[in-house]
């Protein structure tokens, strides 16, 4: 097996040990939080799925950003909930069950909803765009739900040794995974610091930025809540985006590249919001109906 698909292999085993280590810790009910919380629901996937893309189609046609960066923000605005941001959100304070619902809902949303957008947008990447809800289903069956539900199920069946397994499954996913990224992003660095330059990062930091604030202002009264909807409509799932823009893109790598650019963003953007956001704690309201 060769360096790249030994470290490809890697990133794979970090998500699968991370998410399901959260699993290890949750319930189905924590899964289908959102359905008894129409409201929150509602908000939740207007910030992510409307709001979201209408901010990156906005930038892209009114900024002159490289069209891999064009495509790129489409396909993230997409795209559903990264499997390592509910660590970030949990980390920041946020309720877990708002956390693990959001990602099981979007992840199920992305299969119907990935395939059809992009097809709506083809005509936008000046070239005929399409990623099979397979394709979708694959990705996020692998990164979220696999995963998730295998831990919800052990701590169902054998609870004390889900109590036991979350911590360590959770910190080998994350130190594997640096070890993974790390080179990866060496290598990777020339694809995507060409795309530095001419506004474009600013740009990025800009659209990171006013995802996160219309999550945070439509999250409800809860603090909390606002958090996780507010790094979750700034940030997606990379896997899926990358799937999207390499099918609107001939250049597979320059999609590549700017996907990376924009997660490398999103993520060093978000940092004083989380930080912040620890600090404001939880107000005496509950979650928001």
């Amino acid at each position: 097996m060769s360096g790249p698909e030994l470290i490809k292999l890697g990133i794979q085993v970090s998500i699968f040990l991370t998410v399901l280590g959260m699993g290890l810790v949750s319930t189905w009910g924590d899964a289908t939080f959102l359905l008894r919380k129409p409201g929150l629901l509602v908000r939740s996937f207007l910030s992510m799925f409307v709001i979201m893309p209408i901010i990156c189609v906005g930038a892209a046609l009114l900024f002159h950003l490289p069209p891999a960066i064009k495509v790129a923000l489409v396909a993230l605005a997409i795209s559903p909930v990264p499997p390592f941001l509910p660590k970030k959100e949990l980390a920041a304070g946020s309720h877990s069950a708002y956390v693990i619902s959001l990602v099981s809902l979007a992840a199920v949303l992305s299969i119907v909803f990935v395939p059809i957008v992009t097809s709506l947008f083809g005509a936008w990447f000046d070239r005929p765009a399409e990623v099979s809800a397979d394709k979708v289903t694959e990705i996020v069956a692998v990164t979220i739900l696999i995963p998730l539900a295998l831990g919800m199920a052990i701590r169902a069946g054998m609870p004390g040794l889900a109590a036991k397994a979350a911590k360590p499954a959770g910190l080998v996913g994350i130190v594997l995974l640096v070890a993974c990224v790390v080179p990866l992003l060496i290598k990777l660095w020339p694809l995507v610091s060409s795309f530095i330059g001419d506004g474009t990062v600013i740009t990025l930091a800009v659209i990171a930025l006013a995802g996160t604030a219309v999550g945070h202002l439509l999250g409800g009264p809860d603090n909390w809540d606002r958090t996780a909807l507010g790094l979750s409509t700034s940030a997606r799932h990379p896997a899926v985006a990358i799937a999207v823009a390499t099918s609107a893109l001939e250049q597979g790598k320059a999609a590549l590249g700017a996907v990376l650019l924009y997660v490398l963003v999103v993520t060093i953007v978000t940092i004083p919001y989380v930080v912040w956001s620890k600090k404001q704690g939880r107000p005496a309201v509950g979650a928001a109906a």
